[in-house]
């Protein structure tokens, strides 16, 4: 692994996540409470980037497929559930799923020196 700065304390916000690469993985770093986070920019359902989806309390909407997951675990709080922002019925949901099963998203440790932030990748 390889310590890279990803980020300034300012950079980061609790609205909007911000999408960084460090040692060839893309990144979105977040504020989540008081503390600074780093998630991969890959939704596990198709592989698409996460970086243009929502931010809000601490959650990562997939602007694709609705998958949410927090910012500051990785965790899979939602599994597919809209298509492209459109609500799906339940049957649909478990159609556009594809017979994939909820998986969380990579999570990386962040640290702070300074008002610097860097991670491990």
């Amino acid at each position: 692994m390889t310590k890279t700065k990803i980020a300034t304390t300012s950079e980061i916000s609790t609205t909007k996540a911000l999408k960084v690469k460090a040692n060839g993985q893309s990144l979105l770093v977040s504020k989540v409470g008081d503390r600074a986070c780093a998630i991969a920019n890959k939704c596990p359902h198709l592989g698409l980037p996460l970086s243009s989806g929502k931010l809000e309390d601490g959650v990562v909407t997939c602007p694709f497929h609705g998958a949410k997951f927090d910012a500051s675990t990785g965790k899979n709080v939602r599994w597919v559930s809209s298509v492209m922002g459109i609500t799906l019925p339940e049957m649909g949901q478990k159609m556009m799923a594809m017979g994939k099963e909820a998986t969380d998203v990579a999570c990386f440790a962040v640290t702070q020196e300074g008002d610097d932030l860097f991670v491990d990748v």
